[in-house]
């Protein structure tokens, strides 16, 4: 696929992946804030700058995020650096804790972890059930993501593997054309990514175990987008489910190689309702 090619290409000069079209389309189609766009450019690109540090965690979780930070360090006014913290905020990035003084990242402890991957699943197994077979261009776009996101997984490069999982997963939920479960399944992609970017860092120290997930991951990509162009939901209902369950499965297999602290209390497995 010559397109992908050079895509996969010029990421690979850059280390930087292209915005996520389906959340650019789904603000556009709800019809998205009406402000200059001078201010929107300016604090839009500084939250996309902050949210990546976030989730590639060079900015921890727990860190003091605040408004000289923000004028300092991303050269904002202080209207824009107030909108940017307000909408991490809103995505759930940052907590504002006014008895504690300031702004800070979310923090990734085991009851976070949790919450995420309870999440994460349940996107999944609805998008196993929603996702619209009758999209003809779905799978094909689909399998230019995937060639680019085999460079990003050979090239061990984090942040864009997991923009490109979340690209992936998103092009799918956008061919349900319901805007409500698009923000959901986007807003739990991106913490997603964090968690991802934490536990590939810790692996890093088991590269043989690394190898074994990485291609499990792609070999259910290529499940994915195999059932998308059958149009075969009876496959497509088990593949997302596992899929999303090896997250969960990556954690359980990082504990039980004791290269990491232990955590207080075990993982316990996803009951959906009527299972």
């Amino acid at each position: 696929m010559p397109e992908s090619r050079k895509a996969a290409a010029a990421m690979s000069k850059t280390g930087q992946t292209e915005p996520s079209a389906p959340a650019t389309e789904t603000s556009a189609a709800m019809g998205g804030s009406q402000a200059s766009p001078k201010k929107v450019s300016q604090t839009g690109a500084a939250v996309e700058k902050i949210r990546s540090r976030i989730i590639d965690l060079t900015i921890p979780p727990g860190s003091r995020i605040d408004e000289p930070l923000l004028l300092k360090e991303f050269q904002l006014g202080r209207t824009p650096a107030r909108e940017a913290i307000n909408q991490l905020a809103a995505e759930g990035f940052v907590k504002i804790l006014p008895n504690r003084g300031g702004t800070f990242v979310r923090k990734l402890d085991l009851a976070e972890i949790g919450e995420i991957v309870v999440a994460h699943q349940l996107v999944e197994n609805n998008l196993a059930q929603l996702c619209r077979l009758d999209d003809e261009t779905l799978a094909d776009d689909l399998e230019r993501i995937q060639t680019v996101y085999r460079v990003e997984v050979d090239n061990r490069r984090y942040l864009n593997i997991t923009e490109l999982n979340e690209q992936f997963h998103m092009r799918m939920n956008q061919s349900i054309g319901n805007s409500f479960f698009h923000d959901f399944a986007q807003s739990t992609h991106r913490h997603v990514r964090r968690l991802l970017v934490h536990l590939y860092t810790l692996e890093s120290a088991l590269p043989e175990q690394q190898d074994e997930q990485f291609e499990l991951n792609v070999r259910q990509h290529d499940r994915i987008i195999e059932a998308v162009r059958d149009k075969d939901r009876e496959a497509l209902t088990e593949v997302l489910p596992e899929h999303a369950g090896a997250t969960q499965d990556r954690l359980v297999r990082l504990l039980q190689s004791n290269t990491v602290a232990p955590f207080p209390v075990k993982l316990r497995p996803l009951v959906l309702p009527g299972n």
